[in-house]
């Protein structure tokens, strides 16, 4: 398998967590919290707004920008 491959497999598997774990969030039953509520615990300090906004900006550059 070449770096190429095992990179997109990375990135495939970080997304894969990410989605169960969402989804294990929105059971109610779990202590881990949405993605929904990640967000807005975070959007309540400046602090957070600023990370979210360089998290977004780092996806554009790096995902959406051609």
């Amino acid at each position: 398998m070449t770096s190429r491959g095992i990179t997109i497999a990375g990135y495939v598997a970080f997304v894969l967590i990410g989605i169960g774990l969402h989804l294990l969030g929105r059971t109610g039953r779990s202590r881990i919290p949405s993605l929904g509520a990640v967000f807005s615990r975070a959007m309540r300090t400046r602090s957070g707004r600023v990370g979210i906004v360089a998290g977004w900006v780092w996806v554009g550059l790096h995902f959406f920008a051609r």
